[in-house]
């Protein structure tokens, strides 16, 4: 029983990175180039969307690094 609980909270992490790597690729693909093209004349909404994709990806590789690092420590 308490080795299964150990690998509890490393596996919800890991199934969540999943979920949420999934649902952000499907969010990306489907609205990536309608927001791109609603800001292609305006430089600075065009910055803003670029940042809150970085901002995205910056968190997803956050979420990946403490899930992994997780499992070495």
């Amino acid at each position: 029983m308490e080795g299964e609980s150990a690998s509890n909270p490393f596996q919800r992490r890991l199934a969540l990175c999943v979920v949420q790597t999934v649902f952000n690729a499907i969010i990306v693909a489907r609205y990536a180039r309608t927001l791109y093209g609603a800001t292609n004349y305006d430089q600075l909404q065009q910055v803003g969307v670029t940042l809150l994709f970085a901002a995205l990806l910056g968190s997803l590789a956050r979420m990946w690094f403490l899930t992994l690092k997780g499992l070495a420590g």
